[in-house]
């Protein structure tokens, strides 16, 4: 066996005199070796852009996701603040129908005390009387 430093002069030798034959044989193979690791470096950038690529759309579809389930949690509440809102106009308006109905027996009241006299039903005038005292 020869010793390891002979071994390293007659590969590269070998391997000199493979390229310069395959120079030879196929120029345009030997041209596009050359290029190899401006393509290999291409191809790892363009590998890097796809995976960050998918990365946002993952993370695009999981916010999308996010606010839809939202939506209708803030519909619902939208609509439950509503429905409160609208029972508590309502309470209003039966307590102002209630005042109306109230100032209009006043009015009646004062409308019977006010007439003259002569015009005046005291039975009438007592009966309405005792009406809006029960009301109090």
């Amino acid at each position: 066996m020869p010793p390891r430093r002979e071994v390293g002069p007659v590969i590269r030798r070998l391997r000199a005199s493979g390229r310069r034959l395959a120079e030879r044989l196929a120029p345009t193979v030997m041209d596009s070796l050359g290029t190899l690791p401006r393509v290999r470096t291409q191809a790892q950038e363009a590998h890097h852009r796809a995976t960050t690529a998918s990365e946002r759309i993952r993370a695009l579809e999981n916010r999308v996701e996010k606010i839809e389930k939202a939506r209708p949690t803030a519909a619902a509440e939208q609509i439950s603040a509503l429905q409160r809102r609208v029972a508590s106009l309502e309470a209003e308006v039966q307590e102002a129908r209630r005042l109306n109905r109230h100032v209009a027996e006043v009015t009646d009241v004062v409308q019977e005390v006010l007439l003259p006299t002569a015009n005046r039903d005291d039975d009438r005038l007592r009966e309405v009387l005792d009406k809006y005292r029960e009301s109090l």
